[in-house]
């Protein structure tokens, strides 16, 4: 999308943190053709893997790791321990966000047009925990009515939505231009 920042999804690990489990094998392979399909970029953070390990991810989801090789390719996919600048501006995604910190879809998409933006999901059932909430600029509610999302779910409407807002804001002003 031309004059807009990249969006990057963090997905942050919830689960454990010593064993390489079938769990972060899927959330990447889950999440891989969807940064693909929506231009974000893909991060994980607080994995117990290696580069080589990402490689050898094997998987009927995402065309057999098809777009997370394809993200790779273009330098789009990070392994990382913590939030790195070029992120951005850092949202906690979550359905219980702090009210001072509340941001919508479409101010995280405006927001895009001005800054990169790095979005943390939080895999597993406890979610991000508190020291990333607190580090977090914003907090985004992608249904904006507090509603828990299954994670492969969020992971599935949350760049979705940020993308539906963008391409509308191109879509305006090429009309506009007419």
């Amino acid at each position: 999308m031309k004059n807009l920042k990249r969006l990057t999804i963090i997905l942050y690990n919830s689960y454990d943190k010593t064993r390489w489990h079938e769990a972060h094998k899927r959330s990447i392979a889950r999440a891989a053709p969807i940064c693909y399909a929506f231009d974000c970029n893909l991060a994980i953070m607080d994995f117990p893997c290696t580069k080589e390990d990402i490689l050898n991810i094997k998987t009927t989801i995402g065309n057999s790791g098809e777009y997370l090789e394809k993200l790779i390719e273009k330098n789009r996919f990070f392994i990382v321990d913590k939030f790195l600048p070029q992120f951005g501006i850092p949202i906690a995604t979550t359905s219980k966000p702090d009210d001072n910190k509340v941001i919508s879809p479409l101010e995280t998409a405006y927001l895009l047009k001005k800054k990169p933006v790095g979005l943390y999901i939080g895999l597993g059932r406890h979610g991000l925990p508190k020291d990333i909430m607190e580090s977090c600029v914003y907090h985004l509610d992608i249904t904006e009515k507090r509603i828990s999302l299954e994670t492969c779910t969020a992971i599935g409407c949350i760049p979705a939505v940020i993308y539906t807002h963008t391409k509308y804001f191109s879509k305006v002003k090429s009309n506009c231009k007419r």
